[in-house]
């Protein structure tokens, strides 16, 4: 169990793994780099409990109770975010083939004269 956790971690260094999400902007987080986000703070959750001593695992399920609930709130933000992001680009796309029809008609419209 020790060695598929070394290569895990192995893996996890090669390309950046869940901890890489924690180094980017909060401007560029994605919904996967959320769930990476709770991997590894549930990893770390985990390795806490392991290690604790009796009167700490109700303070750490409580911990984990709302880091889980932090953890749902930015996925949203994320979410809303990019849907956001995809209703302004849908926006400006549907603004420049108009402005596209516009000047062909007055092209159309001043070689006619």
């Amino acid at each position: 169990m020790e060695q598929a956790r070394e290569e895990e971690e192995e893996l996890e260094e090669e390309d950046g793994g869940p901890e890489r999400a924690l180094e980017k902007s909060p401007f560029q987080l994605t919904a996967g780099d959320v769930y990476d986000i709770s991997s590894v703070v549930g990893r770390d959750l985990l390795q806490l409990q392991l290690s604790a001593g009796p009167p700490l695992p109700a303070a750490l399920a409580r911990l984990q109770f709302r880091m889980v609930r932090v953890l749902e709130m930015l996925e949203a933000l994320v979410s809303e975010s990019s849907l956001a992001e995809e209703q302004l680009r849908l926006e400006r796309d549907s603004l420049r083939r108009e402005l596209e029809e516009l000047r062909a008609a007055g092209a159309r419209g001043g070689a006619g004269q």
